[in-house]
């Protein structure tokens, strides 16, 4: 049975090209986040990542984010609501170097069921 193509975004580390964009081993190493598809798999619902702000890079590094994954989005579970912890910015209050540890730098957490 084949997945669900909704289940698929282009690769926001690698920006789809499949290599791996800061050519750290080589010019043709393949992207080390899409394995050299272009593609990655987020299930809906998701939300781009607010640490990174949906790159896929670390802020500051040349490194994937530790938040997504290097995905640039995560999957999120309804309903949401804005983190209340990093106030949706994705980043530790205390350290802004490093994700939320409540809403995991998606920017968004976990609603009360209504």
């Amino acid at each position: 049975m084949m997945d669900n193509p909704d289940n698929y975004l282009i690769c926001a580390f690698c920006k789809g090209q499949g290599l791996d964009p800061f050519d750290i081993m080589s010019a043709s190493s393949v992207c080390e986040v899409c394995g050299g598809s272009g593609n990655v798999r987020v299930r809906p619902p998701r939300a781009g990542c607010a640490f990174c702000s949906g790159s896929g890079v670390q802020p500051g590094k040349r490194l994937t984010c530790g938040a997504c994954g290097g995905k640039g989005a995560q999957t999120v579970r309804e309903p949401v609501i804005e983190c209340d912890r990093c106030s949706a910015t994705g980043r530790e209050p205390a350290s802004p170097l490093l994700y939320c540890v409540k809403c995991h730098g998606v920017g968004l957490a976990a609603g009360a069921a209504v």
